[in-house]
């Protein structure tokens, strides 16, 4: 399993959402039912969500007391309406996580957990059909951090 320190460097240079309990995180693994991999829970645990330079990652957060929208991507809102769109052609086991900002979305294929409890992070898009761009949520990070995340 990939450490959450080694991106916590990376994302003190990002606008972060803030810490959420676990009962949070389970409420989102059963609204979308899936299981996260642990490196995925451990991001939320800690930060929530991310909006960093060039890239988001998707995750949970409280909504502001304001009526102003948040600066962060709802993990279970952003895959529901991802998967409504989609209908059968998503498999219910891709949790989307981040975007290029066009054609491409990135995906949690929670499907594919292995013994460790992690799971490699997929691309969906033209040309790209379930392309394995990392293979743990840590890695995709720091790919996403070096402009390294090719398919």
């Amino acid at each position: 399993m990939g450490d959450i320190g080694q991106i916590e460097e990376l994302l003190t240079e990002c606008a972060l959402a803030g810490p959420v309990e676990e009962e949070m995180i389970a409420s989102a693994e059963r609204d979308l039912s899936v299981q996260f991999p642990q490196s995925y829970k451990a991001f939320l645990a800690r930060f929530g969500a991310a909006l960093c330079s060039g890239f988001e990652i998707a995750g949970l957060f409280r909504p502001a007391p304001c009526d102003e929208p948040p600066l962060w991507s709802n993990v279970v809102t952003k895959t529901n309406q991802l998967r409504r769109r989609a209908g059968d052609l998503l498999p219910k086991e891709y949790v989307a996580i981040s975007g290029d900002g066009g054609d491409y979305t990135y995906y949690l294929d929670t499907g594919r957990l292995d013994a460790s409890s992690e799971c490699p992070v997929i691309v969906l898009g033209p040309g790209a059909d379930a392309s394995v761009v990392a293979e743990t949520f840590i890695d995709f990070v720091i790919r996403a951090f070096s402009n390294r995340i090719t398919f």
